[in-house]
């Protein structure tokens, strides 16, 4: 009897300590609503999920966590359906930070699909977050006032947002003044101020880089372009669109290429470049098809019709129309008064000869003309914008003053107590191990430095693959010898310069020789090592090497590429091969 007591005991002890684990485990994942969960501990979330051993509780908090990664990644449709499961669930806690995140999700999920509903959870959210869960609280005010109140009450909105700003500003909050600036930014494009709407997506991206990673800055990114692209200022729209392919080279997740090629798409369309619009419509295809978003599904197809009318593709431009008036397919109500849409909704049915259907685009196409010049020219509003906006940028300003001047004698005491441990260490060990291991000509790493990072890359996962491209200054001989050694050596500094320029920071550069330059892609999807190998190659083969103040010469360099499904611990082996080809060649 004493036995069966004492592991009874021992059962419920391991029980506890299990619960506690996994209690902690949770705490450690949890983010802000405004956040997006890491994608390395969804495994072991989904491992919980299966689990018998997880307390129902816990489950409710397991699954909720995986609903808002699968929003962030753009499964909004399977993210719902696991949303309204939990909200049917009798077993939920209706007091619980789990079902106030719920409604707001819901919320989120009929907002992007631009169901009335979504007004709904929102305030719903609000209701049960308010003075228990700030997060859910702050996202769920920011839904409503931007899509639930009165659309022509602005000044009230702004007011709101300002209020919320100013609080936040105090707390120091910074993921909040970043996710209320972005909403700002959208108040700011719904009345057609698009210059004050890029500002203000600006200001939450400037503010996100120094709390975010690059995969939560990409849909502020996209805010950017768009607010530009709105008010026609292309130039500036191209720069940023470039910016989110520099930070999707990090991320490259099949949300964040479908969101990229959608941005070039988007401008090539803009600016009736049907060649480039071509070409970004195959790479978008294959991301698009990864992700459940249906808005962009429809602007997909917008994009190829239109692609289709410049190749003067009846049949495909009238299958295009024709989905148009089927409820499950056609633009979503926002868009469908787009001038872009109805424009070509316009050329279209002339195109195919529907005079009267091209007639009703037309006169819709007037009346939202007037009515957008109307609202952009309603001068008492747009006067209330801007004295918003400079109370905004007041309001920062003295709060960074004050903020600045607390932290002043802080600083100054620590600089002094720490400055010279730290110029010690960085002037000294520093410089003389990366001497040890840097190339004196390039200052990129040398030979033995670079083949032993390479060593210790890791087997890819799935069908990624390891990648090794060899450059070869095919001239670097001539050049030395007609020019001099001088002029050897600045061809190679250029050569450094320029590939440290296009690669990317995780990625490893290296010179292996006389004329040798060495690049690793770790862990790389074949499509994007292909387009930046292509970038590669592109960039050297522009480089000129001045020699005197009236002659030119030009870099030749040849790529040698090493593909691997493994770890390229026999970096060595490889190389030597690679080299042994050459010399016969």
């Amino acid at each position: 009897m004493k036995t069966l007591f004492f592991v009874f005991l021992f059962i419920s002890y391991s029980q506890r300590v299990l619960a506690d684990n996994i209690d902690d485990f949770i705490q450690s994942i949890q983010v802000a609503t405004y956040d997006c969960p890491d994608d390395k501990f969804m495994r072991q979330v989904n491992e919980y999920l299966r689990s018998r051993s997880v307390l129902q509780e816990q489950l409710i908090k397991f699954t909720v966590h995986k609903s808002h990664w699968l929003i962030c990644v753009g499964k909004n449709d399977e993210a719902q359906i696991i949303l309204e499961n939990l909200l049917s669930d009798p077993l939920m806690d209706k007091n619980s930070q789990s079902y106030a995140n719920v409604h707001y999700q819901l919320g989120f999920i009929f907002d992007v699909q631009e169901k009335p509903e979504k007004c709904d959870f929102y305030r719903k959210s609000e209701q049960l977050a308010k003075n228990k869960f700030n997060d859910i609280y702050l996202s769920s005010q920011l839904g409503i006032i931007n899509v639930c109140e009165n659309v022509d009450n602005v000044g009230v909105k702004l007011g709101r947002l300002f209020l919320l700003l100013k609080s936040n500003l105090l707390k120091d909050d910074q993921k909040a003044l970043a996710h209320i600036h972005n909403n700002i930014g959208l108040l700011y494009s719904s009345i057609g101020q698009r210059s004050l709407a890029a500002d203000a997506y600006q200001k939450s991206y400037q503010i996100g880089l120094n709390v975010y990673d690059e995969k939560h800055q990409l849909n502020t990114l996209i805010s950017i372009i768009t607010a530009h692209s709105g008010g026609g200022d292309y130039e500036k729209a191209k720069l940023m669109i470039d910016e989110l392919g520099k930070r999707n080279l990090t991320v490259n997740t099949p949300l964040s290429n479908s969101l990229f090629h959608f941005a070039q798409s988007r401008q090539a369309y803009r600016t009736n470049d049907y060649e480039s619009l071509r070409k970004s419509l195959r790479s978008w295809d294959v991301f698009l098809k990864q992700t459940s978003n249906q808005t962009m599904q429809i602007l997909y197809e917008l994009y190829v019709a239109s692609l289709c009318l410049y190749d003067e593709d009846k049949a495909c431009v009238n299958d295009f129309l024709q989905k148009q008036n089927a409820s499950t397919s056609a633009m979503p109500a926002r868009l469908s008064k787009h001038l872009y849409y109805i424009a070509f909704l316009v050329k279209a049915n002339l195109f195919l000869g529907n005079i009267e259907a091209a007639q009703i685009s037309f006169d819709n196409y007037s009346s939202i003309s007037l009515e957008k010049i109307k609202k952009q020219q309603a001068s008492a509003r747009v006067l209330g914008v801007a004295n918003f906006n400079n109370e905004i940028m007041g309001l920062e300003t003295s709060s960074a003053n004050a903020k600045e001047q607390r932290l002043q004698v802080i600083l100054l005491a620590c600089i002094i107590i720490l400055g010279l441990i730290v110029l010690g260490y960085l002037f000294w060990v520093r410089g003389y191990l990366r001497k040890l291991a840097s190339d004196p000509i390039t200052g990129l790493s040398n030979e033995p430095s670079v083949l032993a990072i390479i060593k210790k890359v890791k087997v890819p996962k799935d069908t990624k693959v390891n990648l090794l491209a060899l450059f070869d200054v095919n001239n670097f001989t001539s050049v030395n010898v007609k020019y001099g050694h001088k002029a050897g050596e600045l061809a190679l500094k250029q050569v450094a310069d320029c590939l440290k320029q296009v690669t990317r920071e995780k990625d490893i550069v290296g010179r292996v020789g006389a004329d040798q330059f060495i690049v690793c892609l770790v862990n790389i999807e074949e499509l994007v090592a292909n387009e930046l190998l292509s970038r590669f190659q592109r960039a050297l083969d522009d480089l000129r090497l001045r020699v005197n103040s009236e002659k030119t010469v030009e870099i030749h360099s040849s790529m040698h590429v090493y593909r691997s499904a493994n770890s390229l611990s026999d970096v060595d082996d490889v190389l030597a091969e690679i080299r042994s080809v050459l010399r016969k060649a």
